[in-house]
């Protein structure tokens, strides 16, 4: 890796023109891949001040754009290349490595497509994220002092507010300091948590069907079954699924019925279908095991957030 972007390599980073090559940070990560158009001076001026190239620009223009970088994010690597593609458990295991932390999308308006980022904890009124990446994973650039307009699920509720960017950085990996500005809007959506996971089940219909849950909630669930495997609302299935708690294995069966058919939702996923479950007649010691393994999960993922929020903000029933 070069130290800096060299003068002569400079010049070929003009405002409005495609990039001749990636340019990376010092340990490697993506900043702007090949091709795209530089938008603003502040781009190119970030580009210069932080980037580097690899291997020098004209090796980099040749190859940049087929190395596969990682961010620094749980989650973006991509699903397992040992199992099929668009197989379940491959599914799964992209839905394990991604659910650690929580999410938020950013954009600067209503208009702009929103980038969704991890949460990576707050200390105040501040909020730490991983930077916003494009589809081609070049980052989007972002500069001090502007105000971005974020949403999130934490809890029960939905929220909406804007925040101002006190930080950019790039080491250890890129990411943004946020300051919350009130008023937040919170609209509350469910009557109980829900936590996300990535657990093998089946759903049994009668004949017994493999599937992945992906979040649990005291009253349902969300489950990805392979498109064969058409289900359709209000009808009952029986799941039966292995929770982890507390040291320990819960095996659940539990009675449900079909409360949505959302498709095929996930691009990576083609041929797994998303369907929302309600649990029909679960007993005392299920309802015990949902809302212990519901409520560990949670304390781990969102307390940090949901503080902030909750204290900053009043339910509003306006959709957003």
């Amino acid at each position: 890796m070069g130290s800096g972007i060299p003068l002569a390599e400079q010049d070929q980073i003009v405002v409005g023109k495609p990039l001749p090559f990636p340019v990376f940070t010092a340990d490697g990560k993506l900043l702007l891949a090949a091709g795209r158009v530089v938008e603003s001076d502040r781009q190119r001026g970030m580009l210069i001040a932080s980037g580097h190239l690899r291997g020098g620009a004209a090796q980099a223009s040749q190859t940049g754009v087929n190395i596969a970088i990682g961010v620094g994010r749980r989650g973006t690597e991509g699903p397992d290349a040992g199992f099929p593609p668009g197989s379940l458990e491959q599914l799964r295991r992209a839905y394990e490595s991604a659910r650690d932390r929580p999410a938020m999308s950013i954009a600067r308006n209503e208009k702009e497509k929103a980038s969704t980022v991890e949460m990576l904890g707050t200390h105040g009124q501040t909020i730490i994220l991983t930077a916003p990446m494009l589809p081609d994973r070049s980052l989007v650039p972002v500069a001090a002092d502007e105000v971005w307009l974020c949403r999130t699920f934490q809890m029960t509720s939905a929220f909406r507010f804007s925040a101002q960017v006190m930080k950019v950085a790039s080491e250890p990996f890129p990411y943004l300091h946020l300051k919350l500005r009130q008023p937040v809007e919170r609209r509350k959506v469910r009557g109980y948590p829900r936590a996300r996971v990535a657990v093998s089940a089946e759903v049994r219909i009668p004949r017994a069907t493999p599937c992945v849950v992906v979040d649990v909630s005291a009253s349902g669930v969300r489950v990805v079954v392979d498109s064969d495997w058409a289900l359709k609302v209000g009808q009952d299935v029986r799941l039966v699924m292995s929770l982890p708690m507390l040291g320990s294995s819960f095996d659940l069966s539990l009675e449900c019925s079909v409360v949505s058919a959302l498709g095929a939702i996930d691009s990576r996923f083609p041929n797994a279908c998303f369907y929302g479950m309600k649990f029909t007649s679960p007993g005392e010691k299920d309802n015990l095991v949902l809302h212990g393994f519901v409520s560990e999960r949670l304390v781990a993922e969102l307390y940090p957030l949901w503080p902030m929020l909750s204290t900053a903000s009043a339910p509003s029933a306006e959709s957003f």
